[in-house]
């Protein structure tokens, strides 16, 4: 089969082969590696965004309030995946505790470490970022026992502010940074460093994992962030709809550009195993590609936001709803098109979820709702100045 953005040669993709032997065929990743991958890149292009939003003074509304906790309830879920995935936590906790010995030579040893720091300053900024006189009202009303310990779970943030001083701000927003920018990038990382799956091992993956996690961080921040703010406070609290709105334009021509990029670049300077993998994209997998990432990931955003209906509240959820659904295909795309081909030929059009790993699917999602459920009830609805409006910005 021809790829039509690649050399005019035909590539002859593997064939399916008839399983007469016992060949395993099992996958190295399962659909639990796309979750924490999505959950992890939203929370970083969300908290990206919101530390940019720091550095130019602006600490108020949706965008400063509520994407910290929309963060902390994203990164657990996508922890939940991990853990199922690696099915032994104690593998993770001797990668951490003897692995450094060669600390050079694996991604996941600065993800063990790096990825829980980040979670950890998220949910700390997710009280740094209340009004500190409406905290403090609202622990102390608690009652001495149960203020204490909302006082521990808060690290006593009602007694202090690290943003309002501008050196420890700088400090900390540029370690946010850092780590935003790490999260998303992470799994495409993992993936470059993997043996046996040459589409993986190229710096597309990753680029394509960033792009598309700003993008839906954007669009979180403009619909999703008022939504949780109506049901915490019952009022309505508009985002900054122009920049995040051209944000998400820029991040999904970026991601497309990397993707039909890296597609012509293989056809050009890729390894038969390359060619044979973007032959699936473009052959038994196309339509798959065609409609879950070009049409409702890329063009169907971009003709949303791009127009005049981008002004519109209900084309910016489509257009939302479009780039999360887009976000999460690339990620298994990638993924299926990495394993397709690993130890032979056979199957490789059979990918199913197994109903073990659609439960730990149902449960992270339940994680998901219930944490940020609980930092929700944790705002203190009667006062929040903290919220202020977007226009007096």
């Amino acid at each position: 089969m021809a790829n039509p953005l690649t050399t005019p040669q035909p590539v002859v993709p593997a064939a399916p082969l008839h399983e007469w032997w016992n060949i395993d065929h099992s996958r190295p990743f399962s659909l639990l590696f796309g979750n924490y991958s999505w959950l992890l890149g939203a929370a970083g292009g969300l908290t990206v965004i919101w530390a940019i939003y720091v550095l130019a003074g602006r600490r108020k509304g949706v965008e400063y309030r509520f994407a910290m906790p929309l963060a902390v309830a994203l990164i657990v879920a996508g922890f939940l995946n991990v853990l199922s995935e690696a099915e032994q936590p104690s593998r993770i906790l001797y990668g951490y505790v003897l692995g450094w010995q060669y600390w050079d030579t694996a991604i996941i040893k600065y993800g063990i470490i790096l990825l829980p720091l980040y979670l950890v300053l998220c949910w700390w900024l997710t009280f740094q970022a209340m009004d500190r006189q409406a905290l403090g009202a609202a622990i102390a009303r608690l009652g001495p026992g149960l203020g204490v310990l909302a006082d521990i779970f808060s690290l006593w943030s009602r007694r202090y502010s690290v943003l309002e001083a501008a050196g420890p701000r700088r400090w900390i927003v540029g370690v946010v940074i850092v780590l935003s920018l790490f999260a998303p990038m992470y799994s495409g990382i993992f993936l470059m460093n993997e043996h046996g799956a040459a589409i993986w091992n190229s710096p597309a993956p990753a680029l394509l994992f960033m792009g598309s996690a700003v993008a839906q961080g954007a669009l979180m921040m403009m619909v999703v962030l008022p939504a949780l703010a109506w049901l915490a406070t019952g009022r309505d609290a508009p985002s900054l709809v122009a920049p995040l709105r051209w944000t998400a334009v820029i991040s999904i021509a970026i991601e497309a550009v990397v993707w039909f990029g890296w597609m012509w670049w293989i056809g050009r300077f890729g390894s038969i195993e390359d060619l044979r993998a973007a032959d699936l994209y473009m052959g038994p997998y196309a339509s798959t590609v065609f409609w879950n990432w070009t049409v409702v990931g890329v063009v169907g955003p971009l003709l949303l936001l791009v127009t005049p209906l981008g002004r519109r509240r209900w084309a910016q959820w489509l257009a939302a709803l479009g780039v999360m659904w887009g976000s999460y295909a690339v990620r298994m795309l990638v993924l299926i098109g990495g394993e397709a081909l690993i130890r032979s030929g056979a199957g490789y059009q059979a990918f199913t979820a197994s109903a073990e790993v659609l439960r730990y699917t149902g449960f992270s999602v339940l994680v998901f709702i219930g944490m940020l459920a609980v930092l929700l009830l944790a705002l203190p609805a009667d006062r929040a100045p903290e919220l202020g409006s977007s226009s007096a910005r």
